[in-house]
């Protein structure tokens, strides 16, 4: 199946993002809130912030496995 080809890098910020999201959305549910800032001020050092909150916002993550036109008809 045709897609887009992850580099070493781009695949590991995208799971990074991925987890530290799921962490933080973990966290708030289960109302550890200091956790939460400590785990939050890690990701600020870190310089992926941004892409956490878009991630916990909008459910995208940084690169999009799949582009549309390269999918069948069937498989949109």
């Amino acid at each position: 199946m045709l897609g887009h080809v992850y580099t070493h890098a781009e695949y590991a910020l995208q799971r990074v993002v991925e987890l530290f999201s799921n962490l933080l959305l973990s966290l708030h549910e289960h109302s550890l809130i200091h956790t939460y800032q400590v785990v939050f001020r890690f990701v600020q050092l870190k310089n992926i912030d941004s892409l956490v909150l878009r991630y916990l916002n909008t459910g995208l993550l940084p690169f999009k496995e799949f582009s549309e036109d390269l999918l069948f008809d069937e498989e949109a």
